[in-house]
């Protein structure tokens, strides 16, 4: 009897190691996250479940001169391979990003020495999002990460044979970081159409957040990380612009319901007022601030009757498409037909800019009907 229990728990045992290695082995080869390189399997339909370390991985390996750094609206919509960006380049942006987040990129990459510029694209919600940062350990990410952590993981695991199941998709992600915009037609139509999508997401979009430029679930204070950006930047000599990016109109409006549209508008003027300060203390230039969340006929797009006609330039009223990324590019070079299109805007004229967005929003949207609407 002793024999056979001996005999049975090195069965067990040897077993245990089997599947042990075939769990290990199996994400290894197939790499959901392209975190080894293994690249047998091109198509990584689950990278989008680990955006931040990816991009991290990729970055590094890319060493790019210019990057992107903003939330989904950018990753969407900001093409790395413009003609705007010094090569190479790549989108650093990710869904849900915050200042302190974004702040451990800037870091990391600035280490690197080969960084040039970067283009930021600032999103309200960076600086009063519900939490900080958006996995656990985020930061353990930028000092001695382990990787192969992941090879003896039960999610890892489904996300391969997902994965192995599904090579004939495409990648939700370019090899430049681009979010790649091909599924988002077919779920604007699942979803009964833009403006059914847009009603949607605005009933509840800025209901959740914070709304004195803190993380609501820490409580520090974003601009603490925003700054710390803006230093680095000028001690490493590195080109920063930063823009507030093209929503729609309908998502100020959103705003204006659940938090007050005159918060948004001391936000920008705060970024204005941090970047003059922090130049000041650096004694360098202020970097350059151009806003195309702006009340103009790109951003006021006619939004379709008909369920199944897509819009040329938005998704739904947060996200914007490539398309009219290009155009605020192209306007960053001076080069667009649209040359009403933007403002740069600093401590000289932010007062009278927002003068202007407010005369402006009540020539292009009626708010008491766009309330009845949306929230009646």
């Amino acid at each position: 009897m002793k024999i056979t229990s001996i005999l049975w728990t090195k069965i067990l045992l040897g077993l245990i190691l089997i599947v042990i290695i075939f769990v290990a082995a199996l994400n290894y080869i197939v790499d959901p996250y392209n975190l080894y390189k293994t690249n047998l399997y091109k198509i990584k339909p689950k990278l989008i479940n680990q955006m931040r370390l990816v991009k991290l991985s990729q970055v590094r390996d890319i060493k790019p001169k210019s990057v992107i750094l903003g939330t989904s609206r950018a990753d969407l919509a900001i093409d790395p391979n413009h003609n705007y960006f010094n090569k190479p380049s790549y989108n650093l942006s990710n869904s849900g990003a915050t200042m302190y987040e974004t702040k451990f990129y800037v870091k990391d990459i600035v280490k690197r020495k080969n960084l040039e510029s970067i283009l930021l694209v600032l999103d309200w919600r960076m600086f009063n999002d519900v939490q900080m940062k958006k996995t656990e350990d985020f930061e353990s990410y930028f000092n001695f990460f382990n990787p192969y952590k992941f090879l003896l993981n039960y999610t890892t695991f489904k996300d391969s044979i997902y994965t192995l199941k599904n090579q004939n998709t495409q990648n939700i992600y370019f090899d430049n970081g681009l979010m790649n915009d091909s599924h988002m037609a077919l779920y604007v139509i699942k979803e009964g159409g833009h403006l059914k999508l847009m009603k949607k997401e605005e009933k509840f979009y800025y209901s959740m957040f914070s709304s004195n430029n803190t993380y609501k679930d820490t409580g520090k204070n974003s601009f603490d990380d925003f700054k710390e950006i803006l230093r680095l930047c000028h001690e490493n000599n590195i080109k920063l612009n930063i823009i507030f990016g093209p929503s729609h109109i309908r998502q100020w409006e959103s705003f204006d319901y659940y938090i007050g549209y005159d918060v948004f508008l001391q936000w920008k003027k705060d970024v204005v007022l941090f970047v003059e300060e922090i130049a000041k203390e650096e004694n360098k230039e202020p970097f350059k601030i151009i806003d195309f969340s702006v009340y103009h006929e790109l951003t006021a797009e006619q939004i379709p009757k008909d369920n199944e006609q897509i819009m040329k330039y938005h998704w739904e009223s947060s996200h914007y498409k490539k398309e009219l990324g290009n155009i605020v590019l192209d306007r960053l070079l001076g080069i667009s037909s649209y040359k009403d299109f933007g403002t740069e805007i600093n401590i000289q004229n932010i007062d009278e800019h927002i003068i202007k967005l407010k005369e402006d929003r009540s020539k292009f949207i009626d708010t008491e009907y766009y309330r009845k609407q949306l929230f009646e």
